[in-house]
Formats: C-alpha cells, structure tokens, sequence
C-alpha cells in the first residue's frame, strides 16, 4: 500500500511521515509532494492508493488536485488536511468523493486512523475486483470448466456425485440429483468426403450448435463433451418443468444423423436409452460404451440398450480362405485382399457381422496367412498384427476397420515384389540409406516399417539382431553425427543445426546432444580446434 502525503509547509509533511506508524497500518511506502505540481508528478510515475492532502495550497488547491485525479481516472482515495472548518470544503471535498476531512492540528494518532479505514477500503475494493474478475474469467471458461467436470462422469468412472452437483450449481447450471435427463453417446464412424473432414475443434462446436437446435424445439438444454478423436457426448436437460418423451428423442437423433450425413459427409452412430436421474448416469454410460463395442460393423443409426446389435440368424457363405491362400501363394496378395475385404462389407451390409463372427473370421484370416507363409517363406514378423492390435483382439472387440486395415498391412507381405531377391545385409543398407536420406525429418520406426513393407515390431528386432544396436538410438546417433559435423563446420546458429537433423525444440536437442557427445553444442562448437573425437554407435 503506497501513501502520497501532500501539503506546502515542510515541516507538516515531514512531521505526518514520521509520527504515524505506517507499517502498523499495511503501509510500505510513504512518498512526499510540496504543492499539485509535485504531487501530479508523482501519482503519474506511482500508483498511489491514499493521499493525505492539504486543501489551502498556493497556486492549485488540493481540492483543485482532486479533481485531476478524478478526471484522470485514478483509483485513490483522498483525506483532506485544513486548518479551516470551512463548511464549503467540507461539502466540496464529500461532492468530489473525498474519504476523509481532517481539521489542522490533528494528532497523528488520529491520522493513523483515518489512513488505518482507508486502507482497509482499498482492500475491500480489491477484493470486490478480483472476485469481479474471477467471476468474469469463470464466465467466459464456463463451457471449459463443464468439460473438464464432465468428461469423466461421461466416460464412466466413479465420481463425487455430490461434488458435481455443487459446481453445477455454481456454474449456474440446474441439474440436481432429481433432475430428469437423457444421455448420449456419439461415435464418428467414417468420412464419405476425404475433402471434407473437419477439425476436430470446429465439428464439437457445429454438432453443439445442430444440437441445441434440434433439443430447444423440446424445451431442453444440452451439455456436449468430446471424449477422444472419435467419440463424443452430451447429456441433455430442461432448467423448465419440460420433459421430452423417448419418441422424441430418437426423433431429433435420427434428424441429426441425417445432418451429419448431408452437410457433414460423415457417419456417426448415436447411443442413449430411457430417461434417467444423474445418480443413474455412471451406470448408463458404461452400458452405452459396452453399446458401442459391439457395433463392429460400424453400422450407423441411433441404438438403444434393449435392442439388440446382433446379427440376425441367417445363412452366411463361408469365406473363401483356400483362394485367398492359393492367390497369395502366387503373389496376388492384392486380389486376395480386396476380396476379404468385400467379403467383410458383404457380411456388414446384409446385417450378419456382429462381434463373434468378426472375431471368428479374424482368426481364421491369421490361420490362413500362417499356412501360406509356411509355404512362401515369408517371416512371421511381416504379417502378424501389431502388439496393441492383438491385446485389443484379447481384451475388447475389434472393428470392422480394425480388421481391414490389417488385412491391407499383412497381405502386402505377399505380393510377388514384396522379397526381392537381396539379403539382410542389403536390406539393412537400404534402411540405413534411407534414416540418412531423411535426417532432417523426424523419422519413426512405423514409417520406415512402412516403407519397406516390414511390421514394426519385426522390423525392430531385425535391426537390433543385424545393427547390433536399437533402431531409435541408430536414428538418434546419426543425427547427432550430422549436427556435429555442423556445428564444427559451418557457422550455423545452434537451433538451426537442431532443426537441420529434425528437432524443433532446441533445449531437447542440446540435452541429446551433450548425453551422446560428452558436451553441449556451444562447448563442443567451442572446442573445434581440437582433434575431433571419433563418434560410433
């Protein structure tokens, strides 16, 4: 708290700066002015929060002195100083906003006091600001603070129920624990228009608004969460004595998924059920996501808990697995695979996929692929499903996308061009080549896995077994040799270097670098004059 203290008779303004006990009173500082002139100066240069100030002062008054500070918009609050119990300064001083009036002589005591509720008012206004403006932030981030409260409760975990309600209220939000709502759960299945995929940010804010569209048609309100890239939810609510029944509520899903469809380009699959209170919400959303898994065909429409998502029991012909083996053993994986994968279309749009027979053809596929790779010599490692696919294949239910895309990754592995004629060792030239080749970008291990038609994990061990060293510390050391012969032969800035061999954040590379070399880009750029040290993985 800063104290301006304002009169032309020296020894009043000396006198006030030492006999009051300033710390006392949360003042720190106590700064002195002999007449407006000064005191303008100062409270320009100084945010001042009280000023003591004599009224009788030649050339501008200190009522005069007020005025500027109102006019310039300060926050200070003012106690006048006179010798005169003038009742026009009195009224003056109340008119302009004055704290306090103080006849001369006063004790310093008594000046204490007035500056002690001056004080005191300052931090009051303060306060009052800042909660002003905490409510204003809290306002404006209102729809972030719902998101963060919400996604869990919306992905099923165990929540403080009672908490939730309480921020509710205080975000003024009407859903009590009687409050009758319903809960949806939206899944993103496909793009029909590569052109036309949104951003993730803009398509939450267009399915916000087509929401609370179709929703204020029946009175309701909705509260919408992205859950992850492919998944959102909203809950949907009336602060009104209005309830929507479940004939509605498929109505206006069904509307949406037709919108989305049209305008958007996309499908989405929308799950919900009856009408629930919030302590029921937990319990329904993990019903819908167990909704949800079993859609494996990725089939579009709106689902409800009670009706079924199994395939209806009908004659399906097998899959053709001894062609598909017998094309693959001729090298045209290519037709082997489009014609799996039209099979699997055949079984989703006929309505016979469902979770087991996903599964069941899945492992036949992997069956098949086995048998074939026996007869072509094609290693294990080239068509097996990645770790994460076969842990999702254990544990949940895979998609119908789950499975083509492997089918596309594996099959690749048979085409009559996929084992050229070369060793290992060529092989592993190649992908030397190529990590060197790309040492600007920051190149992974499934792009390489890619580019040579080798599954990641295989192409890992592979490298390891060859190389004898781990192919992100291969990839890392190359750069770092790179980045050396830079620095000790070109007078490139140090971030230019780093983003040369692909690193754009310049403290991780000098981290990289100093543990690899032994000392920090600086030091080592340093030390060019120097024998260059011989630098091997």
């Amino acid at each position: 708290m800063t104290v301006l203290v304002v009169d032309d008779q020296t020894n009043v303004v000396s006198g006030i700066i030492s006999g009051v006990h300033w710390s006392d009173i949360g003042v720190s500082k106590v700064l002195p002015a002999y007449n407006a002139f000064e005191a303008k100066q100062v409270l320009s240069t100084e945010k001042i929060d009280i000023m003591l100030c004599d009224i009788e002062m030649p050339v501008e008054s200190g009522l005069d002195l007020f005025r500027w500070v109102r006019k310039q918009g300060l926050d200070t609050e003012c106690i006048f100083l006179t010798a005169h119990a003038d009742f026009f300064y009195a009224k003056e001083a109340v008119r302009l906003g004055g704290f306090d009036y103080i006849l001369q002589p006063a004790r310093y005591e008594d000046i204490q006091a007035s500056v002690l509720r001056a004080v005191q008012k300052v931090k009051n206004r303060r306060e009052q600001q800042e909660y002003y403006s905490y409510g204003k932030m809290m306002y404006r981030r209102r729809d972030v603070l719902l998101e963060g409260l919400l996604k869990g409760w919306y992905i099923g975990e165990d929540v403080q129920l009672a908490s939730i309600l309480e921020d509710f209220e205080k975000l003024e939000c009407p859903i009590r624990a009687d409050t009758p709502i319903y809960f949806v759960l939206i899944q993103l299945l496909r793009w029909n228009s590569q052109d036309g995929i949104w951003n993730r940010d803009l398509l939450k804010y267009a399915f916000s608004n087509i929401l609370s569209e179709l929703f204020a048609q029946y009175g309701q309100k909705i509260l919408l969460v992205q859950l992850d890239r492919a998944s959102l939810a909203f809950l949907s609510y009336s602060d009104e004595s209005v309830f929507m029944d479940e004939s509605a509520l498929r109505r206006q899903l069904t509307a949406f998924t037709e919108v989305c469809q049209a305008h958007f380009h996309c499908e989405v699959a929308c799950y919900s059920g009856p009408r629930l209170s919030p302590p029921e919400l937990t319990a329904r959303t993990r019903e819908l996501f167990r909704l949800r898994n079993r859609n494996v065909a990725l089939a579009s429409g709106v689902f409800f808990p009670n009706e079924s998502l199994e395939a209806p029991q009908k004659h399906v012909d097998p899959p053709s697995l001894k062609r598909w083996e017998s094309l693959l053993g001729s090298g045209y994986a290519s037709l082997a695979c489009d014609e799996a994968q039209a099979y699997l279309d055949h079984l989703a749009q006929s309505g016979a996929l469902d979770a087991e027979n996903l599964q069941l053809f899945y492992q036949s596929v992997l069956q098949m692929l086995c048998n074939a790779a026996e007869t072509a010599s094609v290693p294990p490692g080239e068509f097996l499903p990645e770790q994460k696919l076969f842990q999702r294949s254990l544990n949940t239910y895979l998609t119908i996308d789950d499975v083509k895309n492997w089918m596309s990754h594996a099959f690749r592995a048979f085409q009559a061009d996929a084992h050229p004629k070369k060793d290992t060792k060529s092989q592993m030239e190649q992908i030397v080549q190529y990590i060197q080749n790309h040492i600007e970008r920051d190149v992974r291990r499934t792009e390489i896995a890619e580019e040579f038609y080798l599954n990641p994990d295989y192409l890992s061990r592979l490298f390891k077994k060859e190389m004898g060293v781990q192919l992100k510390d291969f990839i890392v050391a190359e750069k770092m040799k790179v980045a050396q012969n830079l620095l000790r032969t070109t007078a490139l800035p140090v971030s230019m270097v780093a983003a040369k061999v692909g690193y754009t954040n310049f403290s991780h590379f000098s981290q990289v670098y100093k543990k690899m070399i032994g000392r920090s880009p600086a030091e080592d750029r340093a030390s060019q004059t120097e024998k260059p040290s011989d630098f091997s993985v």
